[in-house]
This record gives C-alpha cells, structure tokens and sequence, in this order.
C-alpha cells in the first residue's frame, strides 16, 4: 500500500512539472500564459509575445495600412 502512494504521488509530480514547462510570460501583456510562443528581435533584444498580442499586432499593422 505504501508503495502505491509512492508512485502515485510520483506520477502527479510527474505530471505537474511537464505541464508547467509550457508557460512563460508574455513580455508585452505581463500575463503568464500557455500555447502558442512567438519572438522577435527587436533593438537587439529578443522578446518573447502570446499569439493573442500577435493577433492584436497584427490588427493595428492591418489598420495602418
């Protein structure tokens, strides 16, 4: 019985640090998010965005147009 606990205990630590490995923070919004990461070099710094700051970049570039 303590043996199973062991494992289970393992498997959710397990499980609980690879889907912690998605997440990063949003260097333009500052919100922690999951899924899609775009970067950039910008001034020669890299910075790392959400896909919903691409949509909204890419909607202000589309009005400027």
């Amino acid at each position: 019985m303590k043996r199973l606990v062991c494992i289970i205990s393992l498997i959710v630590m397990l499980i609980t640090m690879l889907t912690a490995c998605g997440k990063f923070e949003c260097d333009l919004c500052g919100k922690e998010k999951s899924g899609g990461k775009n970067k950039k070099e910008v001034f020669g710094e890299e910075i790392v965005y959400c896909d919903d700051c691409a949509d909204g970049l890419s909607q202000l570039a589309g009005m400027l147009d």
